[in-house]
């Protein structure tokens, strides 16, 4: 194989047999995909979609309310 990076060696050396070109694309291919970058560009947004509290049924006047349920989704 005659890929050199930038040290001056190759990047995928071949030690036994004869490999086609589709065989070489494949192994390439998976590599790549390997040393990619992190997905993580940085804090998520919170989804309280769902969120068990919001299965509780409180009337709108009750403390129970506001000290539970408003609460959980004002926290950070």
């Amino acid at each position: 194989m005659s890929e050199v990076n930038e040290a001056g060696e190759a990047a995928i050396r071949v030690l036994k047999g004869n490999p086609s070109d589709a065989e070489i694309a494949a192994v390439v291919t998976v590599l790549a995909g390997l040393g990619g970058t992190s997905a993580e560009s940085g804090p998520s947004e919170r989804n309280l979609w769902g969120h068990p509290v919001d299965k509780l049924r409180y009337p709108f006047t009750s403390w129970q309310r506001i000290t539970l349920l408003e609460r959980t989704h004002i926290r950070r």
